[in-house]
C-alpha cells in the first residue's frame, strides 16, 4: 500500500498540463525581471525567498483542503492506508513536482550570477529542503483549516512568519535570542544560499549552519504524521 498515494499524486500532477505550464512559466516570468533587472541584492534576495516559500506552502495546503472538501481523502482512507503516511506521501509527491516546475526559474538564477558550481549546487539543495519544509508547513496549515480561504490565510501567515524568523526582513543583534533562533528556521539555508549567489560573498560560515534547520524539518515531518492520525481518524473513522 505504501507508495500508492505518491504514484497517484505524481501522475495526477502532470496530467493537468495547463496547471504545470503556469506553475513553470509564472515563477520564471517573476524571477526574470528580478535577477536580470539589476535589483538591489538585499531586495532581490528577500523577494526570491518569499516566492519560493509561498510557492511551496500554497502548493500543498490548497489541494489538501480541496480534496478534504470533495471527499477524495475519505476514499483513500477507506482503503486502510495510514492517515499520517497519507500526508507524508502527498508531501513527497508535491515536493518533487514543485522542484521540477521551479527548476527553470532556479536555473535562471544560477546562470544570471557569477556563482561557482559548488554554490549553484548548494542553492539547488537548499531550495529542495525549503520545498520539503514549506510543503510540510502547508499540510499543517491545511489540517487546521475548514475551507480553501482559511487554508490560504493560514499558509501565508505561517510561511511569512517563518520567513521573518529566518532573518530575511531584519538583522538580529549578535548573541541575541533571535539570532540563535534564525539558525533553526527551515528557510534560513535558502536565504543564505540566495544571498551568496546574488552578492557573490560567501554567507555560509560552513555547512554546519544547515544542521539545526534540518532537525526542525524532521520534527515537522513527525508532527505532520501525528497530525494526520489525529485529524483524519476523528473525521473518517
Amino acid at each position: 500500500m505504501k507508495g500508492t498515494i505518491l504514484r497517484v499524486e505524481w501522475r495526477g500532477g502532470f496530467r493537468n498540463k495547463r496547471l504545470v505550464f503556469f506553475n513553470t512559466v509564472v515563477p520564471l516570468a517573476f524571477v526574470g525581471p528580478i535577477v536580470l533587472g539589476g535589483a538591489p541584492g538585499t531586495h532581490a534576495t528577500a523577494i526570491l525567498v518569499v516566492l519560493f516559500a509561498l510557492f511551496a506552502t500554497f502548493g500543498s495546503s490548497i489541494p489538501l483542503v480541496r480534496d478534504y472538501e470533495s471527499g477524495l481523502l475519505q476514499r483513500f482512507l477507506m482503503t486502510g492506508i495510514d492517515p499520517g503516511w497519507l500526508l507524508l506521501e502527498r508531501t513527497a509527491a508535491f515536493v518533487i513536482i514543485d522542484f521540477l516546475q521551479l527548476f527553470p526559474a532556479m536555473l535562471l538564477i544560477v546562470l544570471s550570477t557569477s556563482a561557482s558550481s559548488g554554490d549553484g549546487f548548494l542553492f539547488l539543495v537548499t531550495i529542495f529542503l525549503t520545498l520539503v519544509a514549506g510543503n510540510l508547513l502547508g499540510v499543517l496549515a491545511a489540517s487546521i483549516s475548514r475551507s480553501i480561504a482559511e487554508g490560504a490565510l493560514f499558509s501565508s501567515l505561517l510561511a511569512l512568519y517563518m520567513v521573518h524568523l529566518s532573518g530575511v526582513f531584519r538583522i538580529a543583534p549578535d548573541e541575541s535570542f533571535m539570532r540563535g533562533l534564525e539558525a533553526w528556521m527551515p528557510f534560513r539555508p535558502m536565504y543564505l544560499a540566495i544571498g551568496t549567489l546574488i552578492s557573490g560573498v560567501d554567507q555560509w560560515e560552513g555547512g554546519r549552519l544547515m544542521i539545526p534547520s534540518l532537525l526542525l524539518t524532521v520534527l515537522m515531518m513527525i508532527m505532520t504524521y501525528l497530525r494526520g492520525k489525529a485529524f483524519f481518524t476523528g473525521k473518517y473513522q
